[in-house]
């Protein structure tokens, strides 16, 4: 019923909504070329990525959907691409998909196509993405903005190796390998009923944590050569770095990771006024990254989870379980946990369900903190 009420809309769509949406798959799409990075480079000394890196030797040639986990910039692409470049799919295509910044059933045509007449205009049937990809690789970023129905499908091809294309009720094959990524919490979204369970525990199989930069300092130093190398190369520039400004490359946070590093010395070496840099930009109080990345973190500090409300389940690699459980011990519960219920709460008019949405939980969850709090909701 799901899947037939979206395809039965994919007509209707507000032109300045999907103008938007259209803009910001064509940004996905149309990164700058010198930082789509090569497959058999990967900088690996630091023991978090060599570890990883082993994990992927293991996982890569089995048929099995692999889950990418790991904050933005950390490099999802390049590790799904090498993983299609050692899996049994390898002499098939690698075709990505952004799942991001598309409506849902604009993503339903991308991937899946239709037959000829299905919508006005389409003369002739449409060949998907699933399609293209057989044989090989199929890589889906950022899997976490699929609607219920897009999972259903998807789940369908996982299990089965089956799907319709749109107007059709003709099953095609779809032989196909498929990389999921993710930057947002897929727990959470279970939790909300905005996830399948079923689709989750199916590719959380083969689950990769993908390092921050911060956990794998012992790379900087190779990462700032390679991309200096392809900043040169791009530009005809002879661009380097003196130590003593490489010291502040340590010192940052890198919420952007090994993308953010990347942006960080083009800015320089374009603010440089010869061929070495002596100084990085943030040395002089000249950094909009790091202000615009304390905004977001005071931001994000509202907007994150409750303490003791989710079970979180470790990825492939992981030691050990992070496990917060309904019921535990006043103790649990931190005062920052407090402030950021009553703030939640505020800025939702104290309206509880409003409020649940806002900080990610189900309304009985929220409940469950206020009671365990004490925190006495405030009636208009």
């Amino acid at each position: 019923m799901q899947e037939h009420t979206a395809q039965s809309n994919i007509a209707i769509e507000h032109p300045k909504s999907e103008a938007h949406r259209q803009h910001k798959a064509q940004e996905c799409k149309s990164r700058k070329v010198h930082s789509h990075h090569a497959v058999g480079h990967i900088i690996s000394h630091s023991p978090a990525m060599k570890q990883m890196l082993e994990m992927i030797n293991q996982i890569a040639p089995t048929r099995s959907a692999v889950l990418l986990r790991g904050e933005p910039g950390t490099g999802k692409d390049v590790i799904a691409r090498t993983i299609h470049a050692q899996s049994q799919n390898k002499q098939g295509p690698f075709i990505k998909v952004c799942c991001e910044h598309i409506s849902d059933e604009q993503l339903m045509l991308d991937l899946f196509g239709c037959e000829a007449d299905f919508l006005p205009g389409i003369t002739q049937s449409r060949q998907g993405r699933v399609s293209q990809a057989l044989g090989g690789t199929l890589f889906l970023s950022e899997i976490g903005h699929f609607s219920l129905a897009m999972q259903s499908r998807l789940l369908r091809i996982l299990q089965e190796q089956k799907y319709e294309p749109l107007g059709s009720n003709h099953v095609e094959s779809s032989n196909i390998r498929i990389i999921c990524a993710s930057e947002k919490n897929l727990e959470t979204l279970v939790l909300q009923e905005r996830f399948l369970p079923e689709l989750y525990y199916r590719i959380h199989v083969a689950s990769i944590a993908l390092p921050s930069l911060r956990e794998r300092t012992e790379d900087l130093p190779d990462l700032v050569d390679y991309f200096f190398e392809r900043y040169n190369k791009a530009n005809g520039k002879n661009i380097s770095i003196t130590q003593s400004a490489m010291e502040h490359l340590y010192a940052c946070d890198w919420p952007g990771n090994v993308r953010d590093l990347e942006n960080c010395l083009e800015h320089a070496a374009l603010l440089s006024k010869s061929d070495v840099i002596q100084q990085l930009p943030c040395a002089t109080g000249q950094c909009i990254r790091r202000r615009l990345n304390q905004t977001i973190q005071q931001k994000e500090t509202l907007n994150a989870p409750i303490n003791g409300l989710l079970t979180v389940g470790p990825a492939l690699g992981e030691s050990t379980q992070v496990e917060y459980r309904i019921g535990g011990a006043p103790a649990a519960y931190k005062e920052t946990d407090r402030s950021r219920l009553v703030m939640a709460l505020e800025k939702c008019g104290w309206v509880k369900a409003k409020a649940a949405r806002h900080l990610g939980i189900t309304p009985r969850q929220l409940g469950y903190a206020l009671q365990k709090l004490q925190i006495e909701v405030k009636k208009y």
